[in-house]
């Protein structure tokens, strides 16, 4: 049977547990040592972990693994520009792991799980402002600690921007309400059609025994920018429009549409268009390809989709004729970015061309609506002013986190924040202190398995063809088959982990794992006889 394994000499890579015949051996996942993909994480997802489990076709532990840094999975699975992929370890032997396609797969496969009620075991009551991203993140990890929380949401529905900013074809909403749903039956209360600052406020959520109130009033406003002919009809700002689209309200799209702007909005915008029957989309922006703001493959899908991409130019002014848009007037832009890498805009007034249009859709960037603040919390650049460790603002007992702090950002790093705010808030209701211990460094996987790995290549998601996708709403994604997912998983290489013996008892001796083994890690019985070495003396 099998001896030991020398744990300075084992990497994790998991070919002893593949090969085994009689399941002897595990994988012990839960290390000091971080991955690469957990490191790259704003949430911390502990990925390494989850792509163990779906390796052993654990799927109902998969995703309670993933709930611990994730309340919202299938949506992150939908939306999250993966910035674990880009640190895989993988890449070094073949590709990255699809590991987005895999936590969409997982937590897809679990959609509609019901939530047990969390039990109340604080007397103290939280109130969160904004139903968006950081928001559910905040309010889901309070009420697991046991806090009464409630959502006050100023939309007919929860979801904030999760709802009005990010179409269909990319957020399915049936995907979007099966986990508020969740969120709802684990304990947590929603107020929808109430605005915080209008219809209630700061004061009278503290006169009602909210100990604590987060803001997660995220960046919800197009920011817009005086230009010329801005105020014509049909000229419409990039989130507007994309909140009239997803809450299917009439939008005014018809003929060629012009998108001013490089970013995710942007896209959104003009694959919209797309699909409300416009003959023909142009996407016009600053920066150059390799400068646009928006992610790769959102620009990916808008070539596919027959979208035209004009770089390097700006709007000046916006032409009309009859009170109605007609096209506008672009100048070259030769810089867009200062020495110090600075959004600093260089225009070359003298290069100069104009474009027909009967809809521009103005897309330059997103706002906070600060003005249901109250003047006590202070705002710096259009965003509220918190503490980096805490996030408390100056207010005590407000807390805000998400985009209203950062900026517009992603989800992913919404729901780290929401969650950051979570654990303040907690220390705060307990008179602890909020930021003793908060930053504690991280220890990084060093030695990640190469040796002895075969080329695998990265299976990709399969997506609707564009001929296809470009007359409906539906997902542009079709995600993993469980086959797929199986055989994506197998790639992962658990970086850090280390192999144990699970069940001795099982073990015949085969000396597969020794011999196989890549790092020369694994001694089976210490009395084997050296038949290799035998046979070669014989063979001389």
């Amino acid at each position: 049977m099998i001896s030991r394994i020398d744990e300075t000499k084992c990497t994790g890579c998991g070919k002893c547990f593949a090969l085994c015949p009689l399941d002897v051996l595990r994988l012990d996942t839960r290390r000091d040592e971080a991955p690469a993909c957990q490191v790259a994480c704003p949430a911390g997802v502990d990925i390494r972990g989850y792509m163990y489990l779906i390796k052993n076709d654990r799927i109902d532990e998969a995703v309670k693994l993933m709930r611990k840094a994730l309340p919202i999975p299938a949506v992150t699975g939908h939306v999250c520009f993966h910035p674990c992929e880009g640190e895989c370890a993988r890449k070094e032997v073949d590709q990255a792991v699809n590991i987005n396609a895999l936590e969409r797969h997982v937590a897809d496969y679990w959609l509609e799980e019901e939530a047990e009620a969390a039990p109340r075991l604080h007397v103290g009551k939280v109130a969160v402002v904004g139903s968006g991203p950081s928001g559910l993140a905040a309010a889901y990890d309070l009420v697991q600690m046991g806090y009464a929380v409630t959502i006050f949401e100023a939309m007919e529905e929860p979801g904030g921007m999760l709802r009005v900013g990010i179409p269909e074809y990319r957020l399915p909403r049936n995907v979007l309400n099966a986990q508020i749903a969740f969120i709802r039956d684990s304990g947590v209360e929603f107020v929808t059609k109430t605005t915080v600052g209008k219809d209630v406020t700061i004061e009278d959520l503290r006169g009602k025994g909210y100990k604590a109130i987060f803001l997660g009033i995220g960046a919800q406003l197009s920011k817009k920018l005086k230009i010329e002919g801005c105020d014509l009809n049909g000229v419409m700002w990039g989130l507007e429009f994309l909140g009239a689209v997803n809450l299917k309200q009439k939008t005014d799209v018809k003929g060629k549409v012009l998108v001013i702007g490089g970013g995710d909005v942007a896209m959104d915008a003009s694959l919209s268009a797309v699909r409300l029957g416009a003959t023909e989309v142009e996407v016009v922006c600053l920066e150059s390809r390799e400068q646009m703001p928006a992610h790769r493959v959102n620009i990916e899908l808008a070539l596919e989709e027959g979208v035209r991409i004009n770089n390097s130019w700006g709007p000046d002014r916006i032409l009309g004729r009859d009170g109605r848009v007609s096209g506008a007037e672009l100048v070259r832009c030769t810089s867009v970015f200062d020495n110090e890498g600075k959004f600093n805009p260089i225009l070359d007034r003298n290069v100069r061309k104009s474009v027909n249009a009967d809809v521009i859709i103005l897309s330059l960037g997103q706002a906070c609506d600060l003005s249901v603040l109250p003047d006590k919390i202070a705002v710096k650049d259009g965003t509220v002013m918190a503490d980096p460790v805490s996030l408390e603002t100056e207010l005590s007992g407000v807390f805000s986190g998400g985009d209203a702090v950062s900026g517009p950002s992603s989800v992913i790093d919404a729901i780290a924040s929401g969650k950051r705010a979570a654990i303040s808030i907690d220390r705060y209701l307990r008179g602890q202190d909020l930021k003793v211990d908060r930053k504690s460094e991280i220890k990084r996987v060093e030695r990640v398995p190469k040796e002895g790995l075969e080329y695998k290549p990265r299976l990709v998601t399969p997506l609707r063809l564009a001929v296809e996708r470009t007359k409906d709403f539906k997902e542009i994604s079709l995600g993993f088959s469980e086959e797929m997912a199986m055989l994506e998983a197998e790639r992962c290489m658990t970086c850090g982990s280390r192999a144990h013996i699970a069940y001795p008892e099982d073990c015949m001796t085969c000396f597969t794992c020794e011999l196989k083994c890549p790092y020369e890690a694994i001694y089976v019985h210490p009395f084997k006889e050296v038949l290799p070495r035998a046979i070669t003396s014989w063979a001389r």
